[in-house]
């Protein structure tokens, strides 16, 4: 645990003069309450510092020397300042009695850093066995583990300050402020460890690649996990081949290309292991490989451009061995070929009633666990306790409303809405958009980080506003970063939900409440990312604009959002195939259903064909006209279709002769030219009239398309249709 470039004093002949001087730099400026020996877990000045459970037990470090007190003292302020919190009381003072021992034990040791954490869990273990006559419990000793390993850590760090900070083996953007980050990070609080990486020319060799990528702005803290895990399978391929030089081989350019092929068929053939179990998982996928194969090209591509630099920085000059034909020994075509699939994944989508049905049970999420709701499973009713987790809820919520990422949810600021300029709310009727709402776009640089919201959002998020003041105590002068604050370890309220925890709690939810969708499959609240897949279908199924939805899901590019298009597209042609279509007048069309579909999304200008012809109305717009097609500009035929409006045209006239007869015969009198069904019917007669005209005078082999011959036979236009109207009587 001592790390590489701290290791203990006595290996390299520290002093204890150095030692003393180090701890007392860690003190400077610590109030009293730090001073110790003794440390009262009901001092309100430690508010927070011990776990809960630790408030009748005292730490007493009186036994330990000087600099190991200093050392606790620190480590005590350390989690005061930050919000973290320490272990118990006890566990502290188990830690304390094991230091006495190994002190008279071993006389050199000073410091808490002058041992690994491995050598002091083993005198941890042999003092437990002495006192209690028995082996600890794994639980016993993970707790403890856990204790010093959070200490040993940060203190090993602090006392190594002047070392450069990607020459330690442990990255962690909370032990180090030196690493560069942004302002809101998603994996703030995972740790990057590179010990188990060998050979060391290849470890250290990454960790400077990383280190001139990240500074540079060309990746950031979130990929960094990635690419370790992509350097330890490069790593484990060049330990399996026996290479022990960055330049990898000692011959020609073509032996350097055969050994790139090689990884490539090692990656292949790579078994995944399950994580706990000791079988093999399945195999990398192609887009996988690509990925590993991408991060091994660049790396050597950025190393052979900087040799010199690499050489000096690490002192190894077998860097000065790369040459032009390792930056392109990795080639495009060694890549597994990608297609680009555009089909969709109908898994990505939640149907209407299998997501009304989460939304109906979510709230069991935020339920207190003192209470219980009555559920429906497999028609028999359940009682069901809460889990309690009220923020997990809302959440939750909002990413099924707005369509966000979870880590953009989670790391939203307290306060993420504000007002929409020149909009007067109390005039936004029902379902309106009310308010901005700003989240943390941390996935694409310099995509837009607003959207819209209406009233539902704005009231979840004050709902959880109120929620965090309540259970964080906030004074009048008080600030908090996050709306979704973590729950532990964050009394200052500074760090927010990470998404791994937040699949967490949602997953146990998903299995809790056991809901199945109509396949009997569950539904796991935790593939959260469904909701983003389910929002955008809904916006284009509604028809807004590609460009629209493009912005609204914080896309740089329409050819991403089309990707959730695609099960729009999907879902639409099976719905459209699996149903017989009938025309207006009842009849089935005996068109075959697939050509129906690609006409009909022809240009993607009409949504529907008619018995007499085609409505070029855009798909975006609807008509409420009913029938009254053929007065209207978005009306189209051929003549085709003549035989049909022919027959429509004579069945409309002795309609309108019938009720004109019928109506005599009851009041005595004709109908009257202003009667409103007669006025629609005349004005379709004449419109009808008018397309016999413009039909008849095509060529008989035609098949050019007349769109909007009757419009002037809709009422107000008789005067300039006489002339035709006479014509055909």
């Amino acid at each position: 645990m001592t790390g590489r470039y701290l290791p203990p004093a006595a290996a390299t002949g520290l002093a204890a003069p150095d030692r003393f001087a180090q701890s007392a730099t860690l003190v400077n400026g610590l109030g009293p309450v730090f001073a110790g020996p003794l440390f009262d877990p009901r001092d309100p000045r430690l508010a927070g510092v011990f776990m809960h459970g630790s408030r009748q037990t005292r730490l007493n470090i009186t036994a330990l020397p000087l600099v190991m007190r200093r050392e606790v003292g620190w480590w005590l302020a350390t989690c005061a300042r930050t919000g973290e919190r320490q272990a118990h009381a006890s566990e502290w003072n188990r830690w304390a009695a094991t230091a006495d021992h190994v002190i008279a034990r071993h006389p050199h040791v000073l410091s808490f850093a002058d041992l690994p954490l491995a050598e002091w869990m083993t005198a941890w273990g042999r003092i437990y066995h002495a006192d209690r006559g028995r082996m600890p419990a794994p639980e016993h000793r993970r707790r403890a583990e856990y204790a010093l390993r959070a200490m040993l850590e940060r203190l090993l760090r602090r006392y190594s300050s002047e070392v450069d900070w990607w020459r330690h083996d442990i990255w962690s953007l909370r032990l180090d402020g030196r690493i560069p980050r942004r302002e809101h990070e998603p994996r703030a609080n995972t740790a990057v460890r590179w010990g188990d990486i060998t050979p060391v020319w290849l470890r250290e060799g990454t960790k400077f690649y990383l280190r001139l990528q990240m500074e540079s702005g060309q990746l950031t803290w979130s990929t960094v996990m990635q690419h370790r895990v992509n350097s330890a399978r490069f790593a484990a391929f060049v330990t399996e081949r026996g290479i022990d030089n960055p330049a990898l081989v000692n011959g020609s350019e073509r032996s350097l290309r055969a050994l790139a092929l090689d990884f490539g068929t090692f990656l292949h053939n790579w078994r995944r292991e399950r994580s706990g179990r000791s079988e093999v998982g399945g195999s990398l996928q192609p887009r996988t490989i690509n990925k590993n194969l991408q991060t091994i090209d660049l790396f050597y591509r950025v190393m052979t451009d900087c040799r010199a630099e690499a050489a000096e920085a690490l002192d190894d000059a077998r860097w000065l061995a790369l040459t032009d034909s390792h930056a392109r020994m990795f080639r495009t075509a060694d890549r597994p070929r990608q297609r680009e699939v555009r089909e969709a994944d109908e898994r990505n989508y939640i149907n209407d009633t299998d997501l009304s049905s989460m939304l109906t049970h979510i709230e069991l999420l935020g339920l207190p666990a003192e209470q219980t709701r009555t559920v429906v499973r497999d028609g028999c009713q359940v009682e069901l306790a809460g889990l309690g987790h009220p923020a997990v809820m809302r959440a939750w919520l909002i990413q099924a409303m707005t369509g966000r990422r979870a880590s953009e949810v989670l790391m939203m600021d307290f306060e993420p809405l504000s007002d929409i300029p020149g909009l007067d709310v109390a005039a936004v009727p029902e379902g309106g958009m009310v308010a901005r709402l700003r989240y943390q776009q941390t996935k694409i640089d310099a995509a837009p980080n607003t959207i819209l919201v209406g009233r539902d959002v704005v009231e979840i998020i004050r709902e959880q506003q109120a929620w965090v003041r309540e259970h964080w105590h906030l004074g009048p002068a008080d600030t908090i970063r996050y709306l979704f604050p973590k729950t532990t370890g964050n009394r200052h309220g500074t760090k927010s939900w990470e998404t791994s925890n937040y699949n967490h709690v949602l997953k146990d939810f998903s299995h809790h409440l056991d809901l199945r969708d109509s396949r009997g499959e569950l539904l796991l609240y935790s593939r959260s990312h469904r909701l983003r897949h389910t929002k955008a279908t809904t916006l284009i199924n509604a028809g807004a604009p590609i460009h629209v939805v493009q912005r609204y899901l914080g896309h740089l590019s329409p050819e991403m959002t089309m990707r959730y298009a695609a099960t729009l597209a999907s879902t639409a042609e099976r719905e459209f195939l699996a149903l017989a279509k009938v025309g207006r007048d009842g009849r089935q069309i005996g068109m075959d259903r697939r050509d129906m579909l690609d006409l009909v999304q022809l240009d993607r200008r009409t949504d529907r064909i008619l018995p007499n012809g085609y409505c070029l109305l855009p798909p975006t717009r609807s008509c409420d006209k009913g029938n009254a097609c053929h007065g209207c500009d978005h009306f189209a035929t051929d003549r085709t279709f003549l035989p049909d409006i022919q027959r429509q045209l004579a069945e409309t006239q002795s309609l309108v002769a019938t009720r004109q007869a019928r109506h005599t015969e009851r009041y005595g009198e004709p109908m009257s030219e202003a009667n409103v069904w007669l006025e629609q019917r005349n004005a379709e007669i004449r419109s009808m009239q008018l397309e016999i005209v413009a039909l008849d005078a095509q060529p008989t082999d035609s098949t050019t398309v007349v769109r909007g011959a009757g419009v002037l036979g809709r009422t107000g236009y008789q005067d300039a249709s006489d002339s035709n109207r006479g014509s055909r009587s």
